[in-house]
């Protein structure tokens, strides 16, 4: 299934062991411009050995490229082709936390003492990690990164110690193989608890921090 106009054969990754999704993701999914590609589920396990489960099927079915999409998310429709036309080795969309402050999962600095990128530019920036939630993955990557690409791990004690996620582990991996690590932060995604974590609900709960910040310093 190769799309004819850019020679990709695309994988979309979904990570989902629930019996079910919210319904404006799948109203979202059934949307978005997906260039024919396969879609791989993993079901059960972890959350990093079901994206390893599913590169392992993307590298089987030969595929260029596989992009990671979380169904706790909601993303603009031509979120596919906006990454795509970036022809960047990782690239990804701008994502939130859950929880409060929502902080964007962008992160600068040295590896294992990075900053939160706040406030970041509108447009491609480089990045030392972000999430997988909406992140696109030239397969080539997967074969210089030794597996398993994606696993929870202890950070160095002289590094300050502490648990590294799958996503930021695997940042840090395809960083020390050579390969740069961008975040597009025009593709705005929405993620999905009990209300949809968004920018304005972000710089709406930094402002509100800030004035109370303001209201009671003596």
């Amino acid at each position: 299934m190769k799309d004819r106009n850019q020679n990709v054969e695309l994988a979309i990754g979904v990570p989902l062991s629930w019996p079910y999704v919210h319904s404006d993701f799948f109203d979202c999914f059934t949307q978005m411009e997906k260039l024919a590609a396969h879609v791989i589920r993993a079901q059960s396990g972890p959350i990093s050995e079901m994206r390893n489960t599913i590169t392992r099927r993307a590298l089987g079915l030969g595929c260029t490229h596989l992009i990671f999409l979380d169904a706790d998310m909601i993303y603009p429709l031509d979120t596919i082709p906006r990454l795509l036309a970036h022809d960047r080795a990782v690239c990804g969309g701008l994502c939130f936390k859950r929880w409060p402050p929502f902080n964007p999962t962008i992160f600068t600095g040295d590896e294992y003492r990075m900053t939160l990128l706040d406030p970041y530019p509108e447009g491609l920036v480089e990045v030392t990690a972000t999430g997988t939630a909406c992140l696109l993955i030239r397969m080539d990557v997967f074969l210089d990164v030794p597996e398993p690409w994606f696993e929870f791990a202890e950070a160095p004690e002289d590094k300050g110690g502490g648990l590294v996620g799958e996503d930021i582990g695997f940042c840090y991996k395809a960083r020390a193989a050579g390969y740069k690590i961008y975040v597009d932060t025009t593709i705005k995604t929405k993620h999905m608890s009990h209300m949809g974590i968004d920018e304005n609900l972000y710089r709406l709960n930094k402002k509100l921090k800030e004035s109370n910040q303001a209201r009671f310093h003596f």
